[in-house]
């Protein structure tokens, strides 16, 4: 039920268009869900208006999140379902391993966070992200919006 779970969720996760963009330097500097793509710009939702980034200060663009976001998406959701079936399934009045609420909650929680994180790896290794490689170049641009605007159609 916890592989089943951190599974679907993780493969929720990438539905929508996620970037991390790095500098010329190889420093990530920003990271996000894409708003738009000009011949020039690449936009990114920013908390109160897009974040305006131009391709003559990009270096490279990964998509997708990092493989440590998985392991800790699932992590999290297999803590959780963990405790709720540790606390669930914990008898006090067993006769041979009585197991009180709480110690059954906390039991779970660390089976299902260390479960959990085996799920997320795994699905982080599976995945596919894509590197291009811009290095400032507008003549490299038009690939990587190619490859946007063709996800972008594909998920509609």
């Amino acid at each position: 039920m916890i592989f089943l779970i951190s599974f679907a969720c993780n493969a929720y996760a990438q539905k929508s268009m996620y970037v991390r963009v790095y500098d010329l330097s190889g420093n990530k500097i920003y990271k996000g869900e894409i708003f738009s793509i000009t011949d020039s710009l690449l936009l990114l939702n920013g908390k109160k208006e897009p974040i305006e980034i131009p391709v003559s200060k990009i270096g490279f663009i990964k998509t997708k999140r990092s493989a440590g976001n998985n392991v800790l998406v699932g992590s999290v959701i297999g803590l959780s379902a963990g405790a709720l079936v540790g606390a669930l399934s914990a008898d006090p009045d067993a006769e041979i391993v009585p197991i009180s609420t709480g110690a059954g909650a906390a039991g779970g929680a660390v089976l299902g966070a260390s479960l959990g994180a085996v799920v997320g790896g795994i699905t982080g290794l599976l995945k596919k992200t894509k590197t291009f490689l811009i290095n400032g170049d507008y003549a490299k641009w038009p690939a990587f919006k190619s490859f946007i605007l063709e996800k972008s159609i594909q998920t509609k």
